[in-house]
Order: C-alpha cells, then structure tokens, then sequence
C-alpha cells in the first residue's frame, strides 16, 4: 500500500476579486499560505522536497477529505478564468520584478 499523503486546507475570506485565500498545513507545518490556487502551489511545493504520489486535500476545521490530486500532475497545472468559466492550464512560472535595494536609485 502506498503512503498516505494528507494535508488540511483551510480559507480565509479576503473579499474583493480575491475572494478566499487558502493555507495549507502538511505534517504540521504551514506549506504555503495566502493562495488563490492551493492544490497546485502544495503540488509544486510538495514536488520541490522530493516528495510525489496522491495527496488528500482535508477541510481544515471537520477533516473531511475534499480532495485527492496526484503531486506531480497537478504541480505542472494551474487554474485560469476561460470563456466558460476557470479552467485548468499548463504553469507557468511568474516572474518576480527585480527592485532596487534599499538606499539604490532604480537604473532607468
């Protein structure tokens, strides 16, 4: 049988285009935090330490699970806003804006 790889989400309400935001906690620790799109940001996390297989997504408060996602599918996805509604894509990785340290002038 193969491990049993269980993680609890839990949201948080933010309001605006935001909505809800989620943690997630795996083996009691916080994996990633203030997400829009849980499952693959833990995917891509989860898959940077080596670890893969199926992950249960539990409800934070009952336990319950809400979802099972195979590591290593779901951290090459993410989800979009489609014609129809979200939809799954392939990810890509944003890019961080380089800013000019504390006390250095921006080089235009």
């Amino acid at each position: 049988m193969a491990n049993l790889l269980q993680a609890r989400i839990h949201p948080r309400w933010v309001g605006g285009r935001a909505g809800y935001v989620y943690s997630v906690i795996y083996n009691g620790k916080l994996l990633v935090d203030h997400s829009p799109q849980p499952e693959g940001d833990a995917a891509r996390a989860l898959l940077a330490r080596g670890i893969t297989g199926k992950l249960t997504l539990l409800d934070g408060k009952t336990g319950r699970s809400r979802l099972v996602i195979d590591i290593e599918k779901m951290a090459e996805l993410t989800v979009e806003e489609g014609p129809h509604g979200p939809r799954f894509v392939k990810y890509r990785k944003q890019a961080v804006v380089d800013r000019p340290a504390v006390g250095e002038e921006a080089v235009a």
